[in-house]
């Protein structure tokens, strides 16, 4: 197996259990590596630090899957983490029967993404060397969830940087166009080939269950980035008197309405719009809502987009502010690793100064609990939200 040793000072992160290793950071390989291929990580010196595959071509080189010397990483170690990740979500009790079943590193499985849509199961490989166990991630997700099919959904950046040569589609089985999932009481459609990500937000099922606690009957609702109508639904089956819901995407406000009509609910209006642009008009209207859900795409892909994702969460934050009625609600989301808690805290503080209106901190939420976090890999962290009242 290929032996790579990383430089003086690098080894102390390994040893807390961060499984990235940069390219910049590798001293010497025993020789030439291959895309994908397995290696055993050591220090400078010589000891052992973990296992895991290399991609010599990208920015992080290495992935480390197992930090344990008598856990080599291969078909079984692989087996047994989808395993161990499947007997984790059956203890969380999640109220649906859709959830991610393997979170990448946050399950020691970094490059992978699976998820359960009631008998059906979506995956994503992220990286080359995950790839390179396809079979064996198919076969066990056989063995443990017998689902009826599996469809692979394919990372349009995992192509481009990974240099992964694959092609969407149906891994296993059948699956329709569209399954009809449920959360809490209401239900959802889903379309795993034609959908964002792989077909559903899941990892924001904990946030559209706290936004109800706010939602007072006769409420007016706003949900800006609604895709599907998550949040909106919420709102809706809380009893609020009206929701309007925009996003830019008329396929994604099509099947909101849908899902609307399968849960009976006709109080949301679907508004396709730029979210930006209709926060103006709403303002210059005067309409004022009792609680503002802002839930944008990930704006900073990288470090160097962070200043201009932070202009955008400012101005956000400005409208949705201003559209608040006060004593009413307003919660700013965002789901890259790059901006983080501190930053939406800053973004809030400025923008509450500019529209001179005080607001208090009621909640933060994060990624539901089937999309775990590592505390010494702060990465898997991207998910976060602010809820405040204006006052």
């Amino acid at each position: 197996m290929l032996q790579i040793r990383v430089k003086p000072g690098v080894e102390d992160r390994i040893r807390g259990f961060f499984p990235w290793i940069y390219r910049p950071e590798i001293a010497s390989f025993s020789r030439k590596p291959k895309k994908g291929e397995l290696v055993v990580v050591r220090d400078f010196g010589g000891r052992f630090l973990g296992y895991g595959y290399i991609n010599p071509e990208v920015s992080i080189a290495v992935r480390i899957i197992s930090f344990d010397k008598e856990r080599p990483v291969n078909e079984q170690l692989i087996k047994d983490r989808i395993k161990e990740a499947y007997d984790y979500r059956k203890r969380l009790y999640i109220n649906s029967n859709a959830f991610r079943l393997v979170h990448s590193e946050g399950d020691l499985l970094p490059g992978l993404i699976v998820d359960v849509y009631g008998e059906y199961v979506a995956v994503e490989f992220t990286t080359y060397g995950m790839y390179r166990f396809k079979d064996t991630v198919v076969k066990t997700l056989v063995e443990v969830l017998n689902p009826k099919g599996i469809y692979e959904k394919v990372n349009q950046t995992a192509l481009k940087v990974e240099g992964i040569e694959a092609s969407e589609g149906t891994l296993y089985g059948e699956v329709p166009e569209e399954i009809l999932i449920w959360e809490h009481d209401l239900k959802f459609l889903i379309n795993i080939p034609e959908g964002q990500k792989t077909g559903f937000f899941l990892d924001q099922r904990y946030a559209r269950k706290f936004v109800r606690s706010l939602v007072e009957p006769e409420d007016v609702c706003l949900d800006v980035f609604c895709h599907t109508g998550g949040f909106a639904l919420n709102m809706a089956k809380m009893g609020a008197k009206r929701v309007v819901a925009v996003d830019i995407s008329e396929p994604a406000l099509k099947v909101g309405e849908r899902n609307a009509q399968i849960n009976g609910l006709s109080n949301i209006e679907w508004v396709k719009a730029n979210a930006f642009d209709f926060l103006r008009e709403l303002d210059r209207k005067g309409e004022r809502f009792d609680v503002v859900v802002i839930d944008p795409p990930s704006f900073a892909k990288n470090r160097h987009s962070v200043p201009n994702a932070l202009r955008g969460y400012k101005e956000l934050c400005v409208r949705g502010l201003k559209l608040t009625k006060r004593g009413g609600y307003m919660a700013i989301f965002s789901c890259s690793f790059h901006i983080t808690e501190e930053h939406l805290l800053n973004v809030l503080r400025e923008a509450s100064y500019d529209v001179r209106r005080q607001v208090r901190v009621i909640a933060k939420t994060y990624q539901d609990k089937d999309h775990p976090w590592i505390l010494q890999m702060p990465n898997t962290l991207y998910l976060k939200g602010v809820w405040v009242e204006v006052m």
